[in-house]
């Protein structure tokens, strides 16, 4: 299930959060982050074609990334964040990429 309108990033708010956001790296993403005013956490998840060829590898990172945010309770943050995957995710596993993303999250809401 996607996730609803409000907890997505529009393209404004978009670029802007990774033109002006803070960087955290970790194996398998790039997270570009901001503080912001609305109450809750708004998210984008970027998968280049030049990482997975098929968008439905693609789409289906995507997917995995957005139900780790939702099922993490992380919703209730006040944060903008835009989640680009790097070359090192092509073949990892879902749980994988959940352990991982789950602390780089953790660390940035601790921040």
């Amino acid at each position: 299930m996607a996730l609803a309108r409000k907890y997505r990033l529009n393209r404004k708010d978009l670029n802007y959060v990774l033109r002006q956001g803070k960087t955290v790296r970790n194996s398998f993403f790039f997270i570009r982050f901001l503080k912001n005013e609305t109450g809750f956490l708004r998210i984008a998840v970027i998968v280049s074609a030049k990482i997975l060829k098929r968008a439905i590898l693609r789409n289906r990172l995507k997917r995995i990334c957005t139900e780790i945010i939702r099922s993490g309770h992380f919703l209730e943050k006040s944060y903008d964040l835009v989640i680009t995957a790097t070359l090192s995710i092509v073949d990892k596993t879902s749980k994988e990429i959940k352990k991982d993303l789950e602390e780089t999250i953790k660390k940035i809401f601790s921040q």
